[in-house]
């Protein structure tokens, strides 16, 4: 009876300690990936300064990158010791990194992080499928989340309702132009008394159109936000232009805001025009 207690109690910490292990393992690698990501968002955000003409930027963001580089082969010293090619890489990135906190170079930067993720997959890290493959990720994300909306909107809206006021108020603005332009003042007074009728039909037409957003409002913004903290820092897509932008300055690249409205924006309206005809 001892002996089959001892048995299952040897068993249930040989277990205990393959499950730690596992955990453990699995901790540490998430860690290592974590630190990956940040270390090549800190060479991404060396590129952006560096478009903006902040060199002393783009130095600052590449010191902190080395540091996390440190920090990320710091554990896995002895391997470099018994794989030459890794050793040689490893020097070849330290080279670049002393090279480019002195003179940034935009290209050259590119090639330090392509080597980087090199010499991270030779020690088994790799990025999360999340953030290798965000660009696409979210411009499927807003595909169907457009998708889905629209779907909504059709559900919902009138919209022969919503046609017949927009081709009437349509109709009296282009009348009331017209008068305007020819001076028919007989004409405008008529259209002026009716301008209340209107504005009350511009009034139910937006309370029309608004139902939907009533439904899908909430989770849309939660979903957003979320998305968004998860995001943040990453560049989702880089501009082949500097563009400057009122209040913003110089528009350089697509974190996860700009990436993610420019793919709904453009795929709402395809399926507008596909499903509704709107």
């Amino acid at each position: 009876m001892m002996g089959k207690i001892v048995s299952s109690l040897a068993v249930c910490l040989l277990l205990l300690f393959v499950g730690s292990a596992a955990a453990f393992a699995q901790t540490a690698a998430a860690d290592n990936q974590e630190m990956l990501r940040h270390l090549l968002s800190d060479i991404d955000s060396s590129i952006i300064a560096l478009r903006k003409g902040d060199k002393e930027g783009a130095k600052s963001s590449l010191r902190g990158a080395f540091a996390k580089y440190l920090e990320l082969k710091g554990p896995n010293e002895n391997i470099f010791e018994n794989n030459v090619e890794l050793a040689e890489l490893d020097n070849f990135i330290k080279q670049m990194f002393s090279s480019l906190t002195t003179t940034p170079v935009e290209d050259n930067i590119r090639d330090l992080r392509a080597n980087v993720i090199s010499l991270a997959s030779g020690l088994s890290i790799s990025l999360p499928f999340v953030y290798e493959q965000a660009m696409l990720l979210v411009l499927l994300l807003a595909a169907g989340i457009s998708l889905v909306i629209t779907l909504v909107t059709k559900k919902v809206v009138n919209w022969e309702r919503v046609r017949q006021i927009k081709a009437e108020v349509d109709a009296w603005r282009k009348e009331f132009l017209d008068a305007q332009r020819k001076k028919d003042l007989k004409r405008l007074h008529k259209l002026q008394q009716d301008q209340k009728r209107i504005y009350e039909l511009q009034g139910q037409m937006m309370s029309e159109t608004f139902k939907p957003t009533i439904i899908y409002i909430v989770p849309y913004f939660i979903f957003w936000y979320w998305l968004n903290s998860f995001y943040r820092g990453w560049v989702m897509a880089w501009l082949p232009f500097s563009l400057p932008l009122p209040f913003y300055g110089l528009w350089v690249s697509c974190g996860f805001l700009s990436w993610f409205f420019i793919s709904y924006f453009g795929f709402s309206s395809i399926w507008r025009k596909l499903l509704i005809g709107d």
